[in-house]
Parts: structure tokens; sequence; C-alpha cells
């Protein structure tokens, strides 16, 4: 989950370039569905014909950076909000409750997508925020301080205080210039990118296992096309399941994963598994994912077959012995081939809109989650530990263990889902018909937006509901997000670490959540000291150029309530 790009009437109208070069007209924006750089849609036209404020937007889609607030206008100007220390973009700070930042990336450059990130997603670590971004060009800008120091950040060394600033990254490792970027991703303390030629670019702290072919931190980005046929502790060995190209990239906590453009999914980090058992291994190398790749082979047996035409089916497959074996042959027929439908590089954006099956992929605290262009959303668990428990949205039982994907439920179908957005400790899934869902830690009201206890609605405010240690207010399952209004779709949904925000058609924007609360332990919220506390959420009514984003709500959590609109 890696991008702010909505489907459905995105906010920003970037000067987007042909590959010669050539200014794209409004009337093409309208009209064009790509150009060779993957950057159009015709969204952006729509979007510029709407009265709002340019400013008037949610967060970005996946900023999980600790107690700051990525925010990107419709004419792509980039906005930093609450705990600056580790760099305001400009190479200042600032102090949590200062007015937002408006990012000086410098003239002409027109910012189409930004991603926040933080080590552990924890608030005992704000001093280790650190921030990509990508513009219309493909030119990727980097600032902040990972764990690790400022010198990781895919600029050479340098040191904390010259990361403050954000700078494009021109170089790769070895001397060559860093080519035009498609896609970017987060992994905690890591950055990852992908060329227009399906190339996987990736640099940062190695701590988590960076997928390169041999260990230590990087400072500019390094090739990460090779791959190995299961999870281990090993470097990349190029003579196992080869070199591939990528189709498109999906970060996560210290797992992430990329879908190759032979249609298969490969994983990789500190916390993966071979997606079937709790066998929780640390893998550098991206490795073919057993569990997330049978669920393709079973749902698109059109696609994914042997070499003699079979194909997986867990009705005729009975035994584990078996179906490991059918599975390991379409490995071996698919991993040579360029599946038609994943051929090309996925543009910047929060779902795969392309024939290739995998609609989103990626992981939260040690629990993955899949979903596909059917409309089913498959989570397992990545470990014996508690962290992925929040992120299930399921309930294991004998035949639907918490180790293997299983579909989730949103409102008693398994094939209606849209999108997924996730923060540290709640998860979002939008359906086709624009309802919303939340399920996760609700203890400052963020996966509903209304206090729960035991799985079920209390009458509570949630100011005064919420708190650190709270027993009992998980959402296991996915309930409808409360007080949004009635009759009305919501057409976007975003999330930071334990806030959340959805539109409706009317162009309404609602906010809920822990509005100065922080992550804690990958999985819970929590209030900060408050020296570190900023702000998440903001009232638009009052939007002035001495206020940007309007005036923040400075309350510890809140409710559903309205931020723009009538």
């Amino acid at each position: 989950m890696n991008a702010t790009r909505f489907a459905r009437g995105n906010p920003r109208l970037p000067k987007l370039l042909l590959a010669g070069g050539a200014m794209l007209s409004l009337a093409a924006l309208l009209t064009a569905d790509a150009t060779a750089a993957g950057f159009v849609d015709s969204t952006y036209g729509t979007a510029q014909l709407r009265t709002e404020s340019p400013l008037s937007v949610p967060p970005v889609d996946y900023d999980q950076s600790a107690n700051s607030s990525l925010f990107l206008t419709r004419t792509g100007d980039l906005y930093v909000a609450g705990d600056r220390r580790n760099g305001d973009g400009n190479g200042g700070t600032q102090a949590p409750t200062a007015e937002p930042t408006r990012v000086n990336f410098g003239e002409g450059v027109t910012i189409i997508d930004a991603i926040g990130s933080t080590n552990d997603f924890h608030t005992d670590w704000t001093s280790t925020n650190s921030y990509m971004a990508l513009d219309s060009n493909g030119g990727v800008w980097t600032w902040g301080r990972p764990y690790g120091g400022g010198g990781i950040t895919g600029h050479g060394p340098q040191s904390d205080a010259q990361s403050r600033a954000a700078r494009r990254v021109t170089q790769v490792e070895g001397g060559g210039p860093m080519p035009a970027i498609m896609q970017i991703s987060r992994s905690e303390n890591q950055f990852y990118a992908i060329d227009g030629e399906g190339n996987l670019w990736a640099w940062g702290y190695d701590g988590e296992n960076l997928p390169v072919p041999t260990s230590g931190n990087r400072a500019y980005p390094a090739l990460a096309n090779t791959t190995v046929a299961a999870p281990s502790t090993g470097t990349c060995a190029t003579s196992n399941a080869g070199v591939v190209r990528w189709h498109s990239l999906w970060g996560g906590n210290n797992s992430s994963g990329a879908v190759a453009t032979n249609g298969l999914i490969y994983t990789w980090g500190h916390d993966t598994s071979n997606g079937l058992t709790a066998t929780q291994v640390n893998a550098r190398c991206p490795a073919l994912h057993e569990g997330p790749n049978r669920v393709l082979f079973q749902r698109y047996p059109e696609l994914y077959q042997t070499a003699a035409g079979e194909v997986y089916d867990e009705a005729t497959l009975t035994t584990e012995a078996a179906r490991h074996a059918r599975y390991l042959e379409i490995v071996e027929h698919m991993r040579p081939r360029t599946l038609a439908e994943c051929s090309t590089v996925k543009p910047a954006g929060v779902v795969d809109e392309s024939a290739c099956p995998v609609r989103q992929y990626g992981f939260s605290a040690r629990a993955g989650r899949l979903l596909l262009q059917t409309g089913e959303l498959f989570t397992w668990k990545i470990s014996t530990a508690s962290y992925g428990d929040p992120f299930l949205g399921r309930a294991v039982t004998a035949a639907t263990p918490a180790y293997a994907p299983h579909p989730v439920s949103f409102g008693g179908s398994t094939n209606s889902l849209d999108r997924v957005v996730t923060g540290v400790s709640a998860s979002f899934g939008l359906t086709r018909e624009g309802v919303l869902y939340g399920w996760g830690e609700n203890n400052y009201c963020q996966a509903v937006g209304k206090p729960t206890q035991n799985g079920a609605l209390v009458e509570a405010d949630c100011a005064e509901f919420g708190r650190d240690s709270a027993t009992g207010r998980r959402v296991d399952t996915p309930m409808p997000v409360q007080n949004l209004p009635e009759g009305q779709r919501v057409v976007r949904v975003a999330a930071t670490q334990c806030a959340a925000w959805a539109e409706t058609e009317t162009r309404e924007l609602w906010a809920w959540g822990g509005g100065t609360v922080s992550g804690a332990d990958f999985r819970y919220c929590k209030q900060p000291s408050s020296g570190h506390r900023g702000y998440k959420i903001y009232d638009y009514g009052s939007v002035t150029d001495e206020h940007p984003l309007g005036v923040p709500v400075t309350a510890t959590t809140t409710g559903t309530m309205r931020v723009r609109g009538e």
C-alpha cells in the first residue's frame, strides 16, 4: 500500500510531460489514459474543474511517520505538519505545533506521490522520521533521518543536518544516473522505487534486510531484481529463481512485496513467511510467496498453469503434498515467462487498475494482505505473536487458520472490495458500492470513529473514551465507519498512524481518530510526551494564507467529524 493518487477523483493536477517533453493540454488530460511514462489518467483533468480550495485535502494515503503528516494538494504542492525535528524539507526544523511547512522542491516541480516512515513506527522513535516524494517527471526526492542516519537517504554520505532538506536522488550505486521512476514505497527505514523498465531500486538501512545481493546499508539506490524460490536468511543467489522485472511494488512495516512481470508475488524483509504456516523468516532476497501465489493460481486458472496445461484446484488436490507439488510445477512454468496482464509497469497509485490479478498487496505488523481484482481480500499472520492479530479482520477457525490466506467479509460479501488503506493500528476497506469499513485497534476511536467495547458500539465520547492502555476495544472484523452521512458514497479514504479520513461523493471530508496520538510497538496508538505532539486533523473551514491547512483539531482524539463541506 504505497500511493496517494486515488482512482476516483485525484485531487492534483501535475504538469505531466510526454516523452519528448511537450506539455500535455487540459483536453489531452481529460481523454488520455497514459503517457509513455505512465503518469496520466483522466481523473487529473476532472479534478482541476472542481472548485474547492486546493489545500482542503486529506493527508497522503501512506504516511506512517510518527506524529507528523504529509498533505499533497491537487496542484502538486507538498506540506509537512506535526513533528519536523528531522527536517521540514527545506533544511530547517519546526516545533510540532507550528504551521504546516510547504516543501520547496524548486520551480516547476510537481509532486504526485509522497510517503513518510519512522523506525518501528513508534512514538519513542520520532527522531527517525524520513520522507520520500515522487514528481511528475519521475524524479525521487528524500529527506529526514532514518535509523542509520541521514547519509542513507539516497544522496551519498551527508550529515543529519544536511538531510533536513528535500533533494532529488540523482545517482545510483556504481555512479550511473538515477532513471525516471514510476512507483515509490517505504518499509520502515528503507526506500524503494521501480523505474519504467521494471527495475527495483533499494537503499537505506540494512537491518530489516534490504533486497539487494550483498549486505550493508546503502547510501545510493542499488538494483534489487534478483530473486530466490523460498524465503531464507541467505544473500541473493543469481542461480536460483533468477533475475526478474517488476510490475508493481507494495511496501509494509518490516516486510514488503512486489509482483513481477511473470505474474508471481515475491516478498522480503525482517518478518516474512511462506504464507502457509507459522514460519517467520528474516529474508533478504525477494522470494516467491507460496500462500498468496496459491490463491492466485486457484482464482485465475486461465492465467496460471503448468507446461502441460494443468491448473491448481484444491478440490482435486486433496493433500498438502499434492498442492505443493502442483504449485512448484506452475511456478516452474511461469517464472521465466511474461504474463501479458502484468507485462507493463504499474503507475503510482493506491491500487492496480490493470488486468494484472493483484489489485493491492502489502503488510502490517506481521500480517499480510492480498486484494484481487475480483474484489476479494485475503489476510494472514506471519508470527505466533499477537502483532498481526488486529489486521486479520476475520475469524480464525480450524477451517480458516491464521497463517494461510483466507477471505475477509464486508457486509456479508467477500468479493466487493475496491481498496484497502492501513494505518499502524487499524485498517480500512472501501467497497465498490462506496461503503467504508474499519477494523483493528480502536482505543482512540481510530478504527470506526466511535467507541467500541468487546466488538460492540458503546455510547461514549471519544475524547473521554481514548486512552493508551485499553482492553476489549479492538474491532476484530470489519464494521462500518460510524457517523458518516447516510446515503452518500465514500469515494476516497486515507489513513495515518492513528487517524483516518473519508471523502464522500458530494465532496464532504470527514476525519476521526487520534489527532495528536502516535504509533507504539507497531500496532498500538498512544499519546506521546507533550514535546512530541503534532497535529494530524485540520478543520478546513478557515483556510487562509497564514493557515494553509486551516485550524488544527487539538483534541487527543475525536469521533467522526466533518472537516470540509457545507
